[in-house]
């Protein structure tokens, strides 16, 4: 460092501002490997962008194509962290979305032949909320299968989300992780008819009996 004859300013010699330029941009070149790239473009050469958890928020964010027209406004859910908690609780994940489609409920009577079983479906949109309870009219017991199906579902693709064997009765919730059919397969066992009846609230566009 070197000072200007009858100045008080202090001039750096050529030299040392290359150096510190040259430090500046090797500093600036990690930085985008092992922050930026990670998280703006998933983009992780080293793996540490993976283990400081930066690759996760591109993952996360949102992906837009230009000129694209948004998609009709559907329920999504939103996950938000918080403190809250009852005593002797651990603290479980909030989930909370804005319906698109009205609130309804329906009560439905639905009749199983003898060794024969019947499904009853709704739409529900991702996000949306489905509740339900059901009885037989006289303590019968059946199979009971509430499931989901996603949009232009192949196959066997299906989720089952809650299952149950010899049962005269269940109640249930869902907040609906796909877009698709939502609904419940009975199946009588009996060799007698059995009639059950079905009350169902929510989010859902309609209730049909497949």
């Amino acid at each position: 460092m070197t000072q200007n004859p009858g100045s008080d300013v202090m001039v750096a010699p050529k030299k040392e501002l290359l150096r510190g330029m040259a430090l500046a941009l090797a500093v600036a070149g990690v930085i985008l490997t092992i922050a930026v790239l990670p998280a703006e473009s998933g983009i992780d050469p080293t793996g540490a962008g993976e283990a400081l958890g930066l690759t996760a928020l591109h993952v996360a964010a949102p992906k837009t194509v230009p000129g694209a027209v948004p998609a009709a406004a559907a329920p999504l859910a939103a996950a938000k962290s918080s403190t809250v908690s009852a005593p002797g609780e651990q603290r479980g994940l909030t989930i909370a979305s804005k319906q698109a489609a009205p609130y309804r409920s329906d009560v439905r009577a639905v009749t199983l032949a003898p060794g024969r079983g019947v499904e009853v479906k709704t739409h529900l949109a991702k996000g949306a909320t489905l509740v339900f309870s059901w009885r037989t009219a006289n303590g019968e017991l059946l199979n009971h299968d509430f499931h989901g199906e996603p949009v232009n579902a192949k196959g066997d693709e299906f989720e089952s989300f809650i299952e149950e064997n010899g049962v005269s009765q269940s109640n249930g919730a869902l907040i609906a992780p796909f877009t698709g059919v939502h609904g419940w397969y009975w199946l009588n066992k009996t060799a007698a008819p059995v009639t059950l009846t079905l009350r169902a609230s929510g989010f859902y566009t309609d209730i049909f009996k497949k």
